[in-house]
């Protein structure tokens, strides 16, 4: 009877400690490895200084995705991290839990406040699964929880506090090397017209804009961040200009090139043409250079161009990067795609305080090739002949943070006053090795419709890359060190790198399969315009097409066979360990208790023979 009575008073003591517990809704404890559900010191800043409450309308569809598991469990998350911000907020923050059925005022109302119904499954009401932050009449919305930006949650959830808190748009000072021609007009080198970045062109509907002249000597009182795109022969009062400007705490985005293939015309057309942009003599006494002399070469990710006469090649220098290229960042988080051309390498000096973060990269199959190799450039396979991978990736793009120390030890002629030699505030930047990302042909198709009006259709990301910079650089100072909160679901990370592999050993052989069929096609081309397009083949040019096609079918047989081998290897290796993680678990306890209970039986006979 005393087990049973022993047994009943620990469930009955469980009972209580859950009922008490229950009565402490804001006590909470976070055990997770990243601790996902606890917000950094840069979110709580940002809510002690809230200027006014807020109220958080959370708008989620909790009918309409009964059936939908992850969806809900995202939210739930999401809900987590909004009742902590409340928490945090001790009465400057409420929370509303909106679920806007169809055809509801609800639905009208998250409508009106710029929320997106996503039809998640076909025939099925929309989903609605976003924030707004209001305050007064001003709203701030992030329209629908994407997951792959689940590692910045916080990050955007904390913007939006940033924005409604802001009083005035941000304010960029901007500077393009005129040659460029960013914002439209006539080339000067071939008489044609040249249309407007499409990149820049926007942003004067988002920010208060100030473009700067060739030879500027200030920059706006005010201006909250400073773009510069080029810059290559400054004077030094203009250097000295930016460098005060950032070492006294100011944040750039700093776009440099090795070789801005739109500045002007090669060489072979302009002798002496320079065409590369240099800040080195500043960004050495910041701690980090840019090889201004040569550009990143990449077998991986070098991208498939067609040269004279149909002919397919691989251009080393213009770079297609996916997501294993780019950094786990604000400003990347849902890119999946960036164009570069002749990007040149950053990289950190020795000894430099300074926090240099990579956010784009080459793969190890890549090297730095002299600029001056594009100049008498007619076919990318001659870069091809001397390319000799180095087997360590280069850093393309990176951000720069903290307090940086001045290229100037005193003024230069013409200047008054003295320079700050070491800055006191942190400086945030943002540095890009390449210039023509911008550059519509690199990311965009521009379309012109029937009634004259332009449309924009996007091939890359780029375009939002310089979005998200500027965005993030002119942010709140703490949400700038907002972290990225780690990954709520763990994949099996064997299992993705094993994925990665045969998907690039698979595409190689796509890539081969296409050249092939491009040949191929051109050669027929060529026999029906040289015969005419109703004359008979001949046996040979028959027995030709025979064998391509015979070769046609042996390469998809490698590729099923290459895909049917390292599916089944991935597939193995997944039930193995899903096995170990669902088994585990369950026999490491079982066996605890097993041993547990046999040194209890061995204690229980050591002391009754003890005792005899």
């Amino acid at each position: 009877m005393r087990r049973p009575l022993i047994l009943l008073l620990l469930a009955l003591g469980v009972l209580a400690g859950l009922a008490a517990l229950a009565q402490l809704p804001d006590w909470r404890l976070d055990l997770t490895e990243d601790k996902l559900y606890t917000l950094s010191p840069g979110t709580r800043h940002i809510v002690q200084g809230l200027k006014g409450p807020v109220t958080f309308e959370f708008y989620f569809s909790d009918r309409a995705s009964r059936d939908m598991p992850l969806l809900r469990d995202y939210a739930r998350r999401v809900r987590a991290l909004l009742v902590e911000y409340r928490r945090l907020g001790d009465g400057r923050i409420t929370l509303k839990v909106i679920d806007p059925q169809p055809f509801s005022e609800e639905e009208d109302q998250a409508v009106a406040r710029g929320l997106r119904g996503a039809a998640l499954t076909p025939g099925s009401p929309p989903v609605y699964f976003g924030l707004a932050a209001v305050r007064g009449d001003k709203t701030a919305v992030i329209p629908f929880f994407k997951r792959e930006r689940e590692n910045w949650l916080e990050y955007d959830v904390s913007e939006l506090l940033v924005e409604l808190d802001r009083d005035h748009r941000p304010r960029l000072a901007i500077y393009a090397e005129p040659d460029l021609l960013v914002r439209g007009g006539i080339n000067p080198f071939n008489r044609q017209p040249q249309p407007p970045w499409v990149a820049l062109e926007s942003l004067s509907r988002f920010y208060d804009v100030t473009w700067l002249p060739k030879d500027f000597e200030q920059i706006p009182a005010g201006t909250e961040l400073l773009l510069l795109i080029h810059p290559k022969g400054f004077h030094p009062r203009t250097l000295y200009a930016v460098d005060q400007y950032v070492v006294k705490g100011g944040r750039a985005l700093i776009f440099v090139d090795p070789y801005a293939e739109l500045d002007g015309p090669p060489a072979f057309v302009q002798p002496g043409r320079v065409k590369s942009s240099d800040l080195n003599p500043l960004f050495r006494a910041w701690g980090f250079e840019h090889t201004s002399k040569g550009f990143v070469g990449d077998d991986r990710y070098a991208s498939r161009v067609t040269v004279g006469g149909g002919k397919p090649a691989r251009h080393l220098g213009l770079l297609t990067l996916d997501r294993e290229a780019l950094a786990d960042d604000p400003t990347l988080a849902h890119l999946d795609k960036l164009v570069l051309s002749s990007a040149g390498a950053l990289r950190r000096l020795p000894e430099a305080d300074i926090a240099f973060t990579p956010l784009l990269h080459s793969s190890p199959e890549s090297m730095l090739i002299p600029a001056a190799a594009l100049d008498y450039l007619f076919d990318p396979n001659m870069l091809m002949e001397a390319f000799k991978p180095g087997g360590k990736p280069f850093v393309l793009a990176a951000r720069i943070d903290g307090r940086l120390k001045s290229a100037f030890h005193e003024a230069p002629e013409g200047v008054s006053g003295q320079p700050v030699k070491t800055g006191t505030t942190p400086a945030h930047l943002i540095v890009v090795g390449d210039t023509d990302l911008l550059a519509n042909r690199l990311w965009a198709r521009i379309e012109t419709g029937p009634d004259g009006n332009r449309s924009v259709v996007p091939f890359a990301d780029n375009g939002i890359f310089l979005i998200n910079a500027i965005d993030h650089l002119t942010g709140n100072p703490d949400l700038i060190g907002i972290r990225g909160r780690g990954r709520y679901e763990r994949p099996f990370t064997v299992v993705e790198r094993l994925r990665a592999k045969a998907q690039r050993q698979f595409q190689a052989k796509v890539e081969e399969l296409q050249q092939q069929l491009q040949q191929t096609e051109a050669k027929l081309a060529q026999m029906k315009t040289a015969e005419g397009k109703n004359a008979p083949l001949d046996a040979a040019r028959q027995q030709a097409i025979a064998q391509f096609q015979r070769e046609r079918l042996k390469i998809r047989k490698e590729l099923r066979q290459l895909q049917h081998q390292y599916n089944q290897e991935i597939e193995s290796l997944g039930t193995r360990l899903k096995l170990v993680n669902i088994l585990g678990g369950p026999l490491a306890l079982t066996v605890l208790v097993l041993l547990w209970s046999t040194w209890k039986r061995w204690q229980a006979k050591r002391a009754w023979a003890a005792a005899n």
